[in-house]
């Protein structure tokens, strides 16, 4: 089986040999070292500042949502949600589920996020926070970083960045693009087995909300991470094995030509890939796309029934869709081990089908 879909992704070999090892006892100075370096080198993959600090949680992309939710908002204020799909929406119910007052900027399903959609909601001291999926996976759809970082700072707003898929797929800076809080999942662009979410918050963040923070949970109260991150720590067993092969990626990372060398080898993936569905009976759409996947439209046949071919004739995997796109679009991941090689095959498989 070949996976192109968006988390798991194909794993790289060197992650596959880390995953293979027996997992070592956590609570010494060995493991305290490999959670230093994490955190150092995962800083410097996000750009993000001295003062920025790390927390690890053995949580999916969604628990680390629901935590900064719960650590990152401002009580007393109204957070803005960017609602483009279904990963956005989950940001309006966690603030539901929390009682963090709320405004919706829904972007509609084939646009693109623009100055006019954010124009309504311009206004110092109208928000005190900012939502968003920059990737909104549920349909590939990128949202500018710039446009919303300025949005921020033009109304003193702290901005806090799902980059579950964005992470070392698309441009990001934590540090000049203003993000206070960035959650990144290991099962992404990392490459690695689900189970850890990385959240990096600013000093801002941190002394201004988090420590703050009425927080009632136990297991996902940051001031106890930053706590026990200072001695290298998490408070409750972290997904071991899993922070093992995060250490051997973000080295792997820094070694072969940093993060903006892999987001230009995942674009070219992408681009590659997009270039070969010319001449077959899809379309893409045309709102712009992050370089972690390629929404694939079918003009005729049934997206699921397609899925169903590429599964059991060829040992193919993509990503489905749900809800109205069920019937009639894919997503197809270009983060993980996938070269050129892939996409024809991939393309070679789909003509075949569609034939």
């Amino acid at each position: 089986m070949k996976l192109f879909t968006v988390g798991p992704v194909e794993m790289y070999p060197e992650t596959l040999e880390v995953a293979g090892r027996q997992v070592p006892y956590f609570r010494n100075d060995d493991f305290s070292q490999v959670m230093f370096e994490c955190d150092a080198a995962f800083k410097r993959l996000a750009k993000c500042n001295d003062t920025c600090r790390t927390v690890i949680l053995t949580a999916s992309g969604t628990g680390a949502m629901e935590a900064v939710v719960e650590n990152c908002m401002a009580r007393s204020g109204r957070a803005l949600v960017i609602d483009g799909g279904s990963f956005g929406h989950r940001f309006v119910q966690l603030c539901e589920i929390h009682n963090i007052a709320y405004s919706v900027c829904v972007v509609p399903p084939n646009s693109a996020l623009t100055p006019a959609l954010l124009k309504p909601f311009f206004g110092k001291g109208r928000y005190t926070d900012l939502l968003v999926n920059l990737d909104e996976t549920s349909l590939g759809k990128l949202y500018d970083i710039n446009l919303l970082s300025n949005f921020c700072r033009e109304n003193d707003i702290f901005l806090t960045v799902d980059a579950i898929s964005a992470f070392l797929a698309d441009p990001l800076s934590m540090s000049a693009d203003g993000i206070d809080t960035l959650i990144v999942s290991s099962q992404k662009a990392l490459s690695l087995e689900p189970g850890i979410s990385v959240v990096a918050l600013s000093e801002r963040m941190i002394t201004e909300r988090v420590e703050k923070a009425p927080v009632t949970s136990m297991y996902f109260n940051f001031k106890s991470y930053l706590k026990n991150g200072e001695r290298g720590q998490t408070p409750f067993t972290p997904a071991v094995g899993i922070v093992y092969q995060l250490r051997e990626m973000l080295a792997r990372v820094e070694t072969t030509g940093g993060v903006n060398e892999w987001i230009n080898a995942t674009r070219k993936v992408a681009l590659d890939f997009r270039s070969r569905l010319k001449g077959l009976p899809v379309h893409i759409p045309t709102y712009p796309l992050s370089n972690a996947l390629t929404p694939v439209v079918f003009d005729s046949v049934d997206a699921r029934k397609v899925n169903e071919k590429l599964v059991r004739e060829y040992g193919l995997i993509i990503n489905p869709c749900g809800g109205d796109n069920a019937s009639h679009m894919v997503r197809v991941a270009h983060i993980g081990n996938h070269s050129i090689a892939d996409n024809e095959e991939l393309v070679r498989a789909l003509t075949k089908i569609l034939a």
